[in-house]
Order: structure tokens, then sequence, then C-alpha cells
């Protein structure tokens, strides 16, 4: 038995599709399909699929006992306080699996293997006969943005393949389709220039970047502009297939304290360091698809150094009372045994001030700064009572508090995604140790230090985020001094779920400004 929400939504069993009666219901199985394996709320079912009109009571039972005969198995949509949860296979689990496999894949052939077969998946608008539905419409807008991505990620295996030249119709549909998604533009120009037609390759850029003006005020990204800079020099990087995304081994430094510190240096170019936001795993980590998909790009021109907080993932003990001197400490500690003299620092969410703190203290190391979800004062991050209560839930259940930091971090994550953070948040730190970062979090104020950032700063935070409010990120590029402020959308707090390539591309174009004093 399968559920099916890539297309209208329907259930196939004995090898048979069965459509299913009534919008109600029908959007009743979608909201539990996009959360399968997940406890729904009935109160948040009746606010999904019915909006402002409640029914009748009993009437989300009523539809949930008809949606049980149909499926012919009672246990396929389980009664869990205080909701339902759908205990069956859907097409969206297993096409985000058959994506997940192809971002871990080592070659090309087989990533592009895995995505064909997730994208076949799709059999048309994502919830396609469920629509009108503010909830569900979003979800189809993302369930949308993900197929998309995969096309995009199979256009890059088929490069590397070499299939240049069946690539060159499709990617013209598509560029026309999607008339300012710069990836595709960019795929287009180099499927050209490897079947010999440079001039075409060169008049893709120059109308798209003409487009991007009249239309939205924009220049290319730095990706489009750099492939663009290629085909002019006629590089011979691009007649080679790319090298696949690896990490180097993990190594080990100790602090002043005498607490080891497990970290990793990736790519080749300027240092890029990114502190702890949360619980690291540069063991687990780096094998979640979207979290690679984020350095993926930074890497091309950065050499990333992450490294595991004390208390998590590989590295030691934290031997003295957490602080945010010691975090400090700890960031030196990384960046003088990566043998960087000056770095760029990515210091996301609880990183923040740990980068801020960093930058103040020295910024002679320090050529450009940037902070996502960031905060100047961890108190005013939510009310007394709240914070004590969320630490409490995470020391005494962290199976539960897992959980809920998963609805916090990453709520637009579908459920592969939230799964593996749950895994890997309880695989690499113990509950009390959890609470204890949490504590530290709200503790953390630096507020009488952005008045000394002198650094160029970049400040990117979501509009929506339902960990960090947006007015700490405002806050922060209104006290530093001629810092940059992107206002990005989303609810998302992690910056790999969602629009990540949004923060990317950020990010990026910040980087590539030279310092003033260099």
């Amino acid at each position: 038995m399968l559920v099916r929400i890539l297309g209208p939504v329907d259930v196939v069993a004995d090898g048979a599709a069965r459509p299913v009666r009534g919008l109600r219901r029908k959007a009743l199985l979608a909201v539990l399909a996009l959360r399968a394996g997940e406890i729904v709320s009935v109160d948040r079912l009746t606010d999904l699929v019915w909006g402002d009109r409640p029914p009748a009571a009993n009437t989300v039972q009523t539809h949930v006992s008809a949606l049980r005969r149909m499926l012919g198995d009672r246990d396929a949509i389980k009664a869990c306080s205080p909701g339902y949860v759908l205990d069956a296979a859907t097409d969206l689990v297993q096409a985000q699996r058959l994506i997940d496999q192809a971002g871990r894949a080592a070659d090309p052939a087989t990533t592009a293997a895995c995505l064909r077969e997730a994208l076949a998946l799709w059999r048309d608008r994502p919830l396609a006969d469920v629509t009108g539905m503010t909830w569900l419409d979003e979800q189809a807008e993302r369930l949308a943005l993900l197929r998309l991505d995969a096309v995009e990620a199979l256009g890059e295996a088929r490069l590397a393949l070499g299939e240049h030249a069946r690539l060159v119709p499709e990617l013209e549909e598509l560029c026309r389709l999607h008339p300012f998604r710069e990836h595709l533009h960019r795929q287009l120009m180099l499927a050209l220039y490897g079947v010999g037609r440079q001039a075409d390759a060169l008049d893709v850029y120059d109308r798209l970047r003409r487009a991007l003006d009249d239309q939205l005020g924009v220049e290319p990204g730095p990706a489009l502009r750099e492939s663009h800079a290629a085909l002019l020099r006629q590089d011979t990087a691009l007649d080679r297939s790319p090298a696949p995304l690896t990490a180097e081994p993990n190594r080990f430094c100790t602090t002043g304290s005498g607490t080891r510190i497990a970290y990793n240096a990736t790519g080749r170019g300027s240092p890029l360091v990114v502190p702890p936001g949360w619980i690291a795993a540069l063991e687990l980590g780096w094998q979640d698809p979207g979290l690679r998909a984020l350095y993926a790009p930074l890497l091309a021109g950065h050499r990333v150094i992450r490294y595991d907080m004390p208390g998590t993932g590989l590295s030691g003990p934290v031997l003295r009372p957490r602080s945010l001197d010691g975090e400090v400490e700890g960031l030196r500690t990384v960046v003088d045994a990566a043998g960087a003299e000056r770095v760029a620092l990515l210091g996301v969410s609880m990183g923040a001030p740990v980068a801020l703190a960093f930058a103040a203290r020295y910024p002679h190391r320090v050529d450009h700064l940037v902070l996502y979800g960031g905060y100047a004062d961890g108190g005013a991050i939510a009310p007394a009572s709240a914070r004590r209560a969320f630490v409490g839930l995470v020391r005494e259940n962290w199976g539960l508090g897992t959980e809920l930091l998963a609805d916090v971090l990453m709520p637009d994550g579908d459920a592969a995604a939230r799964a593996r953070f749950v895994r890997m948040q309880r695989a690499t730190a113990s509950a009390e140790e959890a609470a204890c970062l949490l504590t530290t979090c709200y503790e953390y104020r630096v507020t009488e230090l952005l008045d000394r950032i002198t650094v160029p700063t970049l400040v990117l935070h979501r509009r929506e985020d339902r960990a960090i409010p947006y007015e700490s990120g405002r806050e922060l590029a209104t006290r530093i001094r001629d810092a940059r402020f992107v206002a990005l959308e989303g609810r998302s707090h992690l910056p790999y779920v969602g629009d990540a390539h949004a923060v990317v591309n950020a990010i990026l174009d910040f980087l590539a400004v030279t310092p003033p004093d260099a």
C-alpha cells in the first residue's frame, strides 16, 4: 500500500490506484501523509483542513474511519493522543530517500540513477486536487521546489557523465519555464560549451544578466559569474568531471584548559570557520544531504573549518562550566590548529555571539563576519518561564526534547530530514549536556560588544524564524557599524532547511567582497 501526494492524492493497493472521495477527506489524508510517522493532533487537522469553519464534533473521526476502510488496514492510521498518525508508505518518503541516496553517492552514475527514480514519482503538480487550502498550497509549492532541486542535481550528474548534447534541449525548455533560475542557466551554458557552442553559451549569460537587471534590478550570482569567466578564458577545468564532495579526516586540538576539540578542514581557498550553532556532529552531520548541499558551494572557493562543541560529537568532555569566554577560547584554538592567520567567520544561531566575541577580541584575525539566525542577548529569545520549561523538558525527557527541537528548528523540514536531525541529536549529546547547552544559549550576552565590531559584517535572518526572533537579527544589523542586513523568507532556523540557496548566495556574494585593509 502506498499513499501518493506527488500529484493527485490517491492510494495504490494491490497494484491498482484507488481514488479518495471528497475534498476534505482527501485533504485529511494529504496532511497525514505530509507528516507520515508523526502524530498530528485533531486540532491541527481541523485547522489545516477546515480553517475558520470547524466541522461538527467527531467529523475527523468519521473521515478517518472511512479512510481506514478504503486503505483496507485499520492500523494504517493509528489513533495516538492527541490525534492520529499515518503508518504507511508514501511516495514523498520514497522520493526523499532516493534523493538522500543520490546525495551520498560516490559517483555521478549512481547519483543520476537515484534521482531519475525519485523524479519518476512526481506524476503531476504535488497535491494537485486539494488546492485552495493555505497550508496545503504552501506544501505543494515546497514539493514543487524539491522536485526542481532534484532536476538541477540530476543535471549536474549528467554533465559529469558527459551528456551535454542530450541536455541542451531539455535545459533550454527548463530555462524558458524558469527564466530567473540561475543554476539551470549555468547548466545550459556548460552544456552548450561542451558541444562546441561557446558563443551560444555566452549569449545565455548575457540574456539572463539583462533580464535580471531589467526586471529584478540584481546582478547574476557568483557561481554564474564564475562559470561565465571560465567560459571566456576557455578554462580546461570545464572539460573535467568534478570530484565527489568528501570530507577530510577529522583532527583534534587541545585548548589551554585541556579540552580536546574535534575539527575538520575541507576544501581549498580562503579559510571560513563555522563555530557550532548547536549540537554539532562532524561524524554524522556530513551524511546529511541538506547540510552537504549547503556547504558544497562554499567549498568551491573556501577552506571550510568546522568543529564539534566540547561535550558533544567527537570532542572531549567539558572540563569547566560552559561560558562565552570558554567557547571563544575553543574557537581560537581551532583557528590556530588549522594554521589560519585571518579567517572569515560564519556564526549560526548560538555560534553568532561566539563569532561576535571573537571578532571583538581579535579583529586583526577576522576579515569577514557572517551572522545567520543570531542574537546579542539570549535572555530576549523567549520569556523566562518559557526558557525554564524548555530546559526542564530537555533534561527530563531528551526523546521528546529532540522532537520538540525539530519542530522549532526545522518546521519546513520533511519527515526524513526531521528524523535524521532527531537521530543525530540523540547520538551525539546526552540529555544533561543538551540542557546545559540550552541554558548557556540563553545566558550569552554580547550587546556591549556590538559597537566594537569593525570587520565587514553580514547579518542574515529569516522573517518567521521560530527559534530566534527576527527582531534579534535586526538589532545586530542596527548596532554593528556598516553591517549589511538581508531578510530571508521562511520559518526554519537551520540554514540548510527551506530556501538554502538564498542563504548560500547571500554569503557567497558577501565573501566575494575584498576587505578594506586586504
